[in-house]
This record gives C-alpha cells, structure tokens and sequence, in this order.
C-alpha cells in the first residue's frame, strides 16, 4: 500500500470513530476491528462489557484470519439486517463447527440501534460464526437470549459502504427472499456463491487495531 492509500485509510478510520462516539448510546471502544470489504473499508468498534463472550468470539475469528479468504453478505434486507459469517474457504468453514458454541452473555441493552453489531443464533448458547449488522433501530431485535451486541459501527461507515451492500437476493426464503442456502454456502464455499449469486459482495479481510491507534492516526493528520 502506497502512503497516499495509508493517507486516505486513516483519514477515513480517523472520520468514522469520531463521528461515531457522539451518536446515541455508542460508547468509547476498547478497541477497534478495520474490515476492507468489495464496497470499501468500515471499521467495528468493539464494547467487551455490551458482550464478552461475543466480543472474544469475533476477535478470535478475526485472529485466525477467518475474514481473509472472503466471507459473503448473503443476506442483506434493507431496513432491517445485513447477515454475514461464512467463509468462502470450506476447509475453515469445517473447522470452526466442530468448535463448541459460546454460551449467551447477559443481556445489557435494551433495544438494537443502527450500525450495532450481533452475533445470529438458532437457539440459546447456539452462537458460532454467523453475525449481523442492524440496518435501523429495532426493539425487536435483542429479545432472544444470544442476540447481545459487541460492537457498533459509525453512522458515516453505514452510510458509506455498509448501506451499499448488493441487497436484490434478499432475504432468506421462508421470509421471501432469494438469498444464497445457508448450508450449501458453508459446504461448498465461494464456488458456489459467485456462480450462483455472482453480485455478491463480501468482506475480505479484518484486522484488530487498538483504538489509541486511531489517535494517534489524528493527531499526525
């Protein structure tokens, strides 16, 4: 990466963490995930207390590289979510389900708010690897035991690129939609999504990066 890019990478981190920590309810991260994606960098900032388990859970997957071979966003429904936590590379996809689920963290808040980060379940203590991005406040959302926040996402990142993700696909069928089968995704990896759903996008790398980082990055803007 040339300096011009890193320029424009930090001014862009720089820009969304500071609008960010002034939106409603959205505190100082204990620490911040930059993910690149086919729309453009956002950046997660993660709130252990909202979330440990969950929070340790995605920082581990993010450590592991789980994001480097591309992970879809196979289920964008506007207004409501943006579903993702499958990686294009079956071989890690394999390895991640015979690790046990995390049990569910105690719940802290009370409502989901635009750009907060979850992780999905089918059950209680059922959370993996799948998780969501929330599209709009939503006092529906956070009722199930393993739906706990870890993190939130600046409203100029969710403008900027999260809002842009390929939405035509849809929703899941039994809700109407047409997006990618969950199970077929998680067996037969980025094959089958890019010659089935090839307008796809996908998030293609995650790094954690301590939040006094991004200071730093401002004061030498």
């Amino acid at each position: 990466m040339t300096r011009t890019n890193l320029y424009f990478v930090g001014i862009f981190a720089v820009l969304s963490l500071v609008e960010g920590i002034g939106e409603d309810h959205n505190p100082q991260p204990d620490y911040t995930i930059r993910c690149q994606s086919t729309k453009g960098p956002f950046v997660i900032n993660m709130v252990r207390a909202w979330s440990p388990r969950g929070a340790d859970r995605f920082k581990d997957l993010v450590e592991e590289g789980y994001f480097d071979d591309g992970v879809g966003m196979f289920r964008v429904v506007k207004g409501f979510l943006v579903q993702f936590g499958i990686s294009n590379n079956v071989s890690r996809n394999a390895a991640w389900e015979v690790k046990s689920p995390i049990p569910d963290d105690t719940r802290v808040l009370s409502t989901f708010k635009r750009g907060y980060v979850s992780f999905a379940g089918s059950g209680p203590n059922s959370r993996t690897t799948q998780t969501f991005i929330c599209y709009q406040d939503n006092n529906h959302l956070g009722n199930a035991p393993w739906e706990t926040p870890f993190g939130w996402i600046s409203g100029y990142d969710m403008e900027k690129v999260v809002d842009n993700f390929y939405s035509e696909y849809g929703d899941i069928p039994h809700f109407g939609g047409k997006c990618p089968d969950q199970g077929r995704y998680s067996h037969e990896g980025g094959e089958y999504v890019k010659k089935e759903f090839p307008n796809l996008d996908y998030i293609t790398s995650c790094r954690v990066t301590p939040y006094n980082t991004l200071i730093q990055e401002k004061e030498e803007l």
